[in-house]
């Protein structure tokens, strides 16, 4: 049996111990937090899907993502790959999984977390939008052309050399 709590466009929800099956209206579910449920699949998604945590789960994939998705934290599974992100993500936070690369970041993302990846050795082209970076304990050991929004990067525990990171921190200092 699993928690999950969801909420409708009209500010109406609620919290179940069940399955997916039983939430009425599924179809008009805004936001989904099914986490910590070692859940080892999720459904179909909403369309109407803004906001979606299924952090520590059993998940080895996602479903089709949403177009109206903003956020997504899928950290703490045993994710591979992501799927296609929407255009209209902000956030991402998909730590402590096996992904081996990125797929393409979509323009509006602003914040991503892809903390200890530990196969991660390259991220894919940043977009302009972003303004936080972590990548703890992954194996990158360049990064991609910084955007000038970038306000915060954390990279301990990676092979990003100190004169590469020195050169990013220069250019980001111009800014």
């Amino acid at each position: 049996m699993s928690l999950i709590e969801f909420k409708y466009k009209n500010g109406k929800g609620g919290i179940i111990y069940t399955n997916f099956d039983d939430i009425k209206n599924y179809d008009d579910v805004i936001y989904l937090y099914c986490y910590r449920n070692e859940l080892p699949s999720l459904p179909p998604l909403p369309k109407s899907l803004e906001i979606l945590h299924c952090y520590y789960n059993q998940l080895t994939e996602l479903p089709e993502l949403p177009n109206s998705l903003r956020e997504l934290d899928c950290g703490n599974n045993q994710l591979s790959v992501l799927p296609k992100l929407p255009n209209s993500l902000k956030t991402l936070r998909c730590q402590n999984n096996k992904l081996t690369e990125l797929p393409n970041l979509p323009k509006s993302l602003t914040y991503l977390d892809c903390n200890c990846n530990h196969q991660l050795t390259s991220l894919p082209n940043l977009p302009k939008s972003l303004e936080r970076i972590s990548c703890i304990n992954d194996r990158l050991s360049v990064l991609p052309e910084l955007p000038t929004s970038l306000r915060i990067l954390y990279y301990h525990n990676t092979s990003i050399k100190k004169n590469i990171y020195r050169k990013y921190m220069r250019k980001l200092m111009e800014i």
